[in-house]
């Protein structure tokens, strides 16, 4: 299988690493505005070809997959037009800007030829799994608490009055929907749909959340996730119940370390990881693409739609509007 990446980010240069990783691809080209990036991605990974547009990726008719990971609010309409062409869409979190896009989205994947994903680590790693198995060891579950902070390298230029794309509302940046979709998955996941969300965000001059605190309200506990992009925080979660409490350290997109407590015993879990943690949501995807598996495609895709409900719910109560949600109303 042939994948296009559209786009030459951080990101991006992690995906085609681990895609390439798994030995169940071959990488054909990179799509960039900028012909000078997409050659330097080319040479590190081997892709011989360049795109300079995505219609261009859509009529090659040797790319199977492609890969978008372009700014946010371009992700709904590049990978309407990549669906169209009948090629199979992996679309980096957040996969769009509000719950319209995703269920227009959601429709289209009906009827072409090509899968659709959200490229989301949380939901494919191996630590998922093993909290999953020990939570009732942990009795009534009260409380969860997951942080995702990180220091962004374009929040000194957005403090000297600059707009870059990843907190710029037009280009639908957000710490939410960047960082926070990961502890939503993650609550989700476990816990299920929250029957109340509510967010506060600390707002930078052009309104956008530089970071905040997002609850997730269920009617036996509650879920607090602590995002920032303006400070480097800690990265910790933790489950707690009547018997004790599940404790991650590190990054809740790759769940690295986990400690079990109950009833004073302690248990440490250090699961093994490729080097690249996205690898493995890169095995699930080509595993179903190779299958034309669409049932497990349509369950994820649910899941991306209550997460996107979650995210426009809490975006909505902040008062943090996208230039795509007013383009779309």
């Amino acid at each position: 299988m042939n994948l296009v990446a559209v786009g030459t980010s951080w990101i991006t240069d992690m995906f085609i690493s681990a895609a390439l990783d798994t030995r169940q691809i071959r990488f054909l080209g990179t799509c960039s505005r900028s012909t000078e990036k997409a050659e330097a991605m080319n040479l590190k990974y081997g892709g011989e070809k360049v795109y300079l547009t995505i219609e261009e990726v859509c009529q090659d008719t040797d790319v199977d997959i492609v890969y978008i990971a372009s700014p946010n609010s371009l992700h709904y309409p590049q990978t309407k037009k990549v669906l169209l062409a009948g090629k199979h869409s992996i679309t980096e979190k957040p996969i769009v800007s509000n719950i319209r896009e995703m269920n227009d989205l959601i429709e289209m994947s009906k009827t072409s030829k090509g899968l659709l994903f959200e490229a989301i680590t949380t939901l494919h790693m191996p630590g998922l799994e093993v909290i999953r198995q020990h939570l009732s060891m942990l009795g009534n579950i009260s409380i969860i608490s997951t942080e995702f902070n990180t220091y962004s390298g374009n929040y000194p230029e957005y403090l000297l009055g600059k707009d870059p794309n990843e907190l710029s509302l037009q280009f639908s940046g957000s710490t939410l929907v960047d960082l926070g979709i990961y502890n939503v998955y993650f609550v989700m996941l476990l816990f299920g749909i929250p029957t109340n969300v509510r967010y506060f965000a600390n707002k930078g001059f052009s309104g956008v959340d530089l970071s905040g605190a997002l609850i997730m309200q269920y009617p036996d506990k509650i879920a607090v996730a602590v995002i920032a992009k303006d400070n480097p925080g800690d990265n910790r979660t933790l489950i707690q119940g009547e018997n004790g409490y599940i404790k991650i350290t590190g990054y809740v997109n790759s769940l690295p370390k986990i400690e079990i407590s109950v009833k004073g015993e302690k248990f440490d879990f250090i699961l093994p990881h490729y080097p690249n943690h996205m690898r493995h949501e890169c095995e699930a995807m080509f595993s179903c693409i190779a299958r034309n598996d669409r049932q497990s495609m349509s369950e994820w895709l649910d899941l991306s739609k209550s997460v996107t409900e979650i995210l426009q719910t809490a975006r909505k109560d902040a008062g943090i509007v996208f230039a795509a949600d007013i383009t779309n109303d």
